[in-house]
């Protein structure tokens, strides 16, 4: 997690039941439905099991990412989005 001071706390233990492995920092990418629309958000800080995958943000990472508002920020890019062939395009 990030300190006050923008540096990352040491590694913890993963907290799924059963999984043994230890988080590592890492920038994930997420992608969000808002109003219908795919938004992907790249560079998120965040701490990552190195042995099950399991995600952990920090509260104030958590807060950036609910305030995200994609009608006043601009993409950096844009990306064609494709469905599994044979699925339904939704209505």
């Amino acid at each position: 997690m990030v300190e006050p001071d923008g540096a990352w706390r040491q590694i913890m233990k993963c907290p799924m039941k059963d999984c043994h492995g230890e988080t590592e920092k890492r920038e994930i990418t997420h992608t969000f439905i808002r109003h219908g629309q795919p938004i992907v958000i790249e560079g998120i800080p965040a701490h990552v099991c190195a042995l099950c995958g399991y995600t952990i943000l920090d509260l104030e990472i958590l807060d950036r990412l609910l305030g995200f508002d994609p009608d006043v920020e601009h993409p950096n890019r844009m990306a064609p989005v494709y469905r599994l062939p044979g699925e339904p395009v939704p209505a």
